[in-house]
C-alpha cells in the first residue's frame, strides 16, 4: 500500500465533509447559524434532541465562542430584527441549498419537537420561496441519506438537475457523506462566452480546449485526466481542484496562450511522472495554497509572462525542475517548499528573465543539479534577483546552492 497516497485521499475525503460554509465572514457565519438555532435551542423540546447536533455544526462552521454564546439571547430577544438580518444575508441559492442541508440534517433527530421542527423547516422553504421541484429534491434527497441509499440519490440528483437546477458537489456530500457521482467525458471544446464547471469527481479521456472568451473553472472536483488543457485566450482557474494525470500526449498539462490571468489556489496537482504541470506565456499568474508533483520532462511550471506570483505552494519529485522563468517575467516565490527537484541547471528554481525575480522564505530539499545551481540557478549575474531568508538541505552539489546572485542579495542557511 502507498501510505502517503492513501493519507493524501483520506485528507480529501475529510476536506468534502467539512462545513461548506466554514470560509465565510464571522457575520455570515453568525446569521447563517443563528437560523439553525431557530430550530435546534427556539424550543425546549428541540434543545433536548439538537443541541448537541447543532453544537457540532457549530464547530465544523467554526463560528468564534462570543458569537455562539450571542445566538440564544438574540433568540429570546431580538428574534424579528434578527431573522430579518438572516434572509436579507442567506440570500444567494448556494447558501440556501446547505442551510437547508444543515436543517433537514437536525430534522432527522427531532422526535418530541418533530411538529415544531417541521414548522420551522416548512417556514424556511417558503421565504426562499423554493419552487415544487426544489422542495420535492430535499425531501426525497434526505430520505435516501436516512435510508443510505446512493443510488435513490444519484437518481434525485439527476432528476434535479433535468428540472435546471444545481447543487454543489460539496453541499451533497455534507448532507450524504457516503453519496458519490463521478461524471465521464471525452473531448471538451468551451466555445466563446460559454463556462464550463467541474464541481464534482470526474473522469476526462480527452483534451480540454478553451476558446477566447470560454471559461472553464475547476471548483473542488476530484479529476482524473487522460489528456491535457490548453486555450488561447480563454480563462481557466483552479480552486480546491484535486488532478491527477494518467496519460498526457503534450510537455504540459495545461498551455496557456494570450491569457490575461491564470489563477491557482488550493489545488493538488499530480502529473504522474507524464509531463510538466503548465506553461504559460502571457498575462499574470497566481499560484497559492497548493501542492504539484511528480513532473518530468519540462519543469512543472514554466513562466514566460508578465508577472508571477507564487505562495505557500509546495512542490514534489519535479524531474527536469520546479519552476522556470523566461523572457522578460517578473516573478516572486514566497514561502514555498521544493523538494526532490533535480535539473542540469537550477535543481528547484531556473531563471533566464531579464525581470526582478525575488525568492524570499523558501525551503530547498535535496534539490540536484548536474551543474550549478542545486536550489536556484540565475543565467545572468544582475540587480533585481534575490534569494532571502531561505533554507538550502541536502542539496547537491553543496558549494553552488544558488548561482550568479550578488552576496549581499542572498541569505541562505545550507544545512
Amino acid at each position: 500500500m502507498d501510505i502517503l497516497e492513501y493519507l493524501k485521499k483520506r485528507q480529501n475525503e475529510l476536506e468534502y465533509n467539512s462545513h461548506p460554509m466554514s470560509d465565510k465572514d464571522e457575520g455570515f457565519k453568525y446569521l447563517y447559524c443563528y437560523g439553525l438555532g431557530v430550530m435546534a435551542v427556539g424550543n425546549l423540546k428541540a434543545v433536548t434532541e439538537l443541541q448537541h447536533s447543532f453544537e457540532t455544526v457549530l464547530d465544523s462552521i467554526c463560528i468564534q465562542q462570543k458569537n455562539r454564546n450571542q445566538i440564544i439571547v438574540d433568540i429570546n430577544n431580538y428574534f424579528d430584527f434578527r431573522i430579518s438580518e438572516f434572509f436579507k444575508r442567506i440570500n444567494s441559492k448556494e447558501a440556501q441549498y446547505c442551510f437547508m442541508a444543515d436543517i433537514y440534517k437536525l430534522y432527522r433527530l427531532a422526535l418530541w419537537s418533530q411538529d415544531y421542527c417541521r414548522g420551522i423547516l416548512g417556514n424556511y422553504l417558503k421565504v426562499f420561496r423554493f419552487s415544487d421541484a426544489e422542495c420535492q429534491f430535499f425531501e426525497n434527497f434526505n430520505k435516501a441519506a436516512q435510508e443510505g441509499n446512493v443510488e435513490a440519490a444519484v437518481t434525485y440528483y439527476k432528476e434535479f438537475q433535468s428540472e435546471g437546477y444545481d447543487i454543489s458537489y460539496q453541499t451533497l456530500v455534507y448532507f450524504f457523506p457516503e453519496f458519490e457521482m463521478e461524471e465521464h467525458y471525452n473531448d471538451i471544446n468551451i466555445k466563446p462566452g460559454k463556462t464550463v464547471v467541474f464541481d464534482k469527481p470526474v473522469v476526462i479521456d480527452g483534451d480540454i480546449k478553451v476558446e477566447r472568451g470560454g471559461s472553464l473553472l475547476i471548483n473542488g472536483a476530484f479529476v482524473n485526466m487522460r489528456g491535457s488543457v490548453s486555450t488561447v485566450g480563454g480563462r481557466i482557474r483552479l480552486n480546491g481542484a484535486r488532478i491527477r494525470v494518467e496519460e498526457c500526449g503534450n510537455s504540459f498539462w495545461m498551455d496557456f496562450k494570450e491569457t490575461a490571468v491564470v489563477n491557482i489556489e488550493n489545488s493538488y496537482i499530480d502529473c504522474g511522472r507524464k509531463c510538466g504541470f503548465l506553461r504559460q506565456e502571457a498575462g499574470r499568474l497566481i499560484i497559492n495554497g497548493s501542492e504539484i508533483k511528480r513532473t518530468t520532462g519540462e519543469r512543472a511550471v514554466s513562466f514566460n509572462g508578465l508577472s508571477s506570483l507564487i505562495e505557500n505552494t509546495g512542490f514534489f519529485n519535479n524531474v527536469s525542475g520546479a519552476v522556470g522563468i523566461y523572457g522578460s517575467a517578473k516573478m516572486v516565490m514566497n514561502q514555498c517548499n521544493f523538494n526532490d527537484g533535480m535539473a542540469d541547471y537550477g535543481g528547484a528554481v531556473y531563471s533566464e528573465s531579464i525581470g526582478n525575480v525575488k525568492i524570499e522564505r523558501c525551503i530547498f530539499n535535496r534539490c540536484k543539479a548536474n551543474y550549478f545551481g542545486a536550489a536556484v540557478y540565475f543565467k545572468y549575474q544582475k540587480f533585481g534577483q534575490y534569494v532571502r531568508g531561505c533554507e538550502c538541505n541536502a542539496c547537491e552539489p553543496q558549494d553552488s546552492g544558488i548561482f550568479n546572485v550578488y552576496e549581499d542579495d542572498i541569505e541562505l542557511k545550507v544545512r
